[in-house]
């Protein structure tokens, strides 16, 4: 196995980081029952049913929601800063680890085109304010370093990859292909589940694959990591059994969407799944959970520049999948220990379960 890169911090960068680490563990968990309380003690003051507007407006009144938003933003920056400044110190010996790939023995590979563009709907935003979004050049580190402290732990063991692939039908599964890979947290599972299957994990992002090839061989996956765009993946049709996707779908606009729909149901074969996995939408959460998630999850992609995620939730999945060909369509609740629902406890974000979409090509 290929270790993964031992990153050298003094006891004063590590101080710093268990600091800002702690800071964003309690905002993840802090806030969220004081907000919560502060909701359901003045909710007789809104229409039912009401809007998430009508939530903003009201939440804007009390001192739990404005201190916690203020501090997501900030909070978010000052990790980002704290793990940068480490990274950069020791730049010239992170840079020569990423490009340490596919090296004689390892059980999988990456590939990548030189030639790929960055999307030219991300090249102006940096979501979830992450430093040069996902393609520069320690983005990788970057994001496994955070999301850690930002999930309170509770996705060390890539719990949210899981959720979806054990949502997956069984099947016999020959190749799988998981789009907006990242790091490959949402790919690992389908190798220990399917063992003999092929699994390919598809980024644009070179930094977030060159990470994730090493973080893959340092823990024993076979997996193929490839640079392309999920809309257009150059992939012959009918190749594959299964398309997923965790947290994608949020992160690309409208109709870019709706290409990578379409460009799963051309990628599958006659009867394979495609499965994706998000929060649920705003109507579900409205009206099954709380308007104040719906609130919440719509004002931090405002703030924390995610721009497509109040269009995606306020879409019909379902639909979407018909629409790009897909039979047999459902939303499926997934338990969720991160947000509490069904656990107790409250997250930032509210108690709800995660929600997959999913269909099969006819």
């Amino acid at each position: 196995m290929t270790a993964i890169l031992d990153i050298q911090r003094s006891r004063a960068e590590q101080a710093r980081l268990d600091f800002v680490g702690g800071l964003m563990a309690f905002n993840s968990t802090g806030f969220g029952p004081a907000m919560g309380a502060y909701y359901r003690e003045n909710e007789t003051r809104l229409k039912d049913p009401c809007d998430i507007r009508e939530v903003g407006g009201l939440m804007e009144q009390g001192h739990a929601y404005r201190f916690g938003a203020f501090f997501e933003r900030h909070n978010h920056a000052q990790m980002f800063r704290a793990i940068l400044d480490i990274l950069e110190r020791q730049g010239d010996e992170v840079r020569a680890w990423l490009d340490d790939c596919n090296a004689p023995g390892s059980l999988g590979s990456l590939e990548l085109d030189t030639q790929l563009e960055t999307p030219r709907y991300y090249r102006k935003i940096e979501i979830h304010t992450q430093p040069g979004n996902y393609h520069a050049e320690f983005a990788g580190i970057l994001y496994h370093r955070m999301i850690s402290p930002f999930l309170v732990g509770r996705d060390d063991g890539d719990e949210m990859g899981w959720n979806l692939a054990r949502a997956v039908p069984q099947g016999d599964y020959r190749r799988i292909l998981d789009l907006g890979c990242g790091v490959g947290k949402s790919t690992f599972p389908y190798c220990e589940l399917y063992p003999d299957a092929e699994v390919v994990g598809l980024d644009y992002a070179a930094s977030m694959l060159k990470y994730g090839h090493r973080l893959a061989e340092s823990r024993g996956h076979k997996v193929h990591f490839t640079q392309r765009l999920a809309e257009d993946t150059g992939y012959p049709d009918a190749s594959f059994d299964v398309v997923s996707a965790v947290w994608l779908f949020h992160e690309l606009p409208g109709k870019v969407r709706a290409a990578v729909v379409r460009e799963a149901h051309r990628l599958l074969r006659p009867g394979g799944i495609f499965a994706i996995m998000e929060s649920p939408p705003f109507k579900v959460l409205q009206e099954d959970f709380s308007p104040l998630s719906a609130f919440l999850l719509d004002s931090t992609g405002r703030r924390m520049e995610d721009p497509f995620l109040p269009g995606f939730l306020a879409e019909d999945r379902v639909r979407m999948f018909e629409e790009g060909g897909f039979g047999l369509v459902r939303d499926v609740p997934l338990p969720n220990e991160l947000t509490g629902w069904g656990f107790g406890g409250e997250y930032f974000f509210g108690a709800y379960p995660w929600w997959a979409t999913i269909g099969v090509r006819p």
